[in-house]
């Protein structure tokens, strides 16, 4: 008995025969931080308007998200921050400012947002935290996660050599609309697998009409911060909101 001990307590269980389901074996590797910046290169496409710039970004893990934009000379057109319930930015050129919650956001893509979702887009890791009702199957190298969030069904595959998110589809049920991610160029940021490289896609219907919508974000710089960040945010009284 005492060497069935030893045996089971020091060897793998699969060589000894035993079966774990994706959901046993699945684990993620989140990236862990408080505080966390980048220095990126964004593209946004939307049928015809075209437009790229660098983003300075700062995370305050599951509270704020700040970041500017700024041309190739590095004049700052645009600040912006986003809170657990909505979105401002400031169009420093014009002197404008768009402000959206985010069921006001939601309802003019006909997609459900939220802050998680942002913060999720930049950093890799899942939108939808992983539930017991979520489906988890393994196949070819990755795990595919299929949850279902109120409106949403959400796609998920995990490669299963380095445990981080590669793809997700989410898709509302009441339209056609989507929500692809595309993440690529894994590199280390401390001990843990990061993606350099997100592309995001939202593809939706206005007055009838398939639009879509891309975002690619090439991160040059990512930085895990030891200390508190500060977030500068103030909105002019001279500024006009827009729509």
């Amino acid at each position: 008995m005492l060497a069935m001990l030893v045996l089971f307590s020091s060897c793998n269980k699969r060589f000894l025969g035993f079966k774990f389901s994706p959901r046993e074996v699945l684990t993620i590797e989140e990236i862990d931080y408080e505080y966390i910046s980048t220095r990126s290169k964004i593209r946004y496409k939307n049928q015809e308007d075209k437009t790229k710039a660098t983003a300075n970004i700062r995370i305050k893990r599951d509270s704020l998200i700040w970041f500017t934009l700024s041309n190739g000379v590095g004049i700052e057109g645009a600040r912006g921050q986003i809170t657990r319930d909505s979105v401002i930015i400031l169009d420093r050129i014009n002197r404008n400012i768009y402000a959206y919650s985010f069921e006001q956001l939601s309802e003019q893509f006909q997609f459900e947002f939220s802050y998680s979702l942002f913060q999720a887009i930049i950093i890799g890791d899942l939108p939808v935290p992983l539930s017991k009702n979520d489906d988890i199957v393994e196949k070819n190298n990755n795990f595919y996660v299929t949850q279902r969030v109120r409106d949403l069904r959400v796609s998920n595959m995990v490669s299963s050599k380095n445990r981080r998110l590669e793809n997700v589809f989410a898709t509302t049920l009441r339209n056609d609309n989507t929500l692809e991610l595309k993440y690529g160029d894994f590199k280390p940021l401390e001990d843990k697998p990061f993606a350099y490289k997100a592309l995001m896609i939202l593809t939706y219907y206005q007055d009838g009409k398939k639009q879509e919508a891309e975002i690619d974000i090439e991160h040059n710089r990512v930085k895990i911060e030891d200390e508190s960040l500060s977030f500068p945010f103030n909105i002019p009284d001279r500024y006009e909101k827009r729509q």
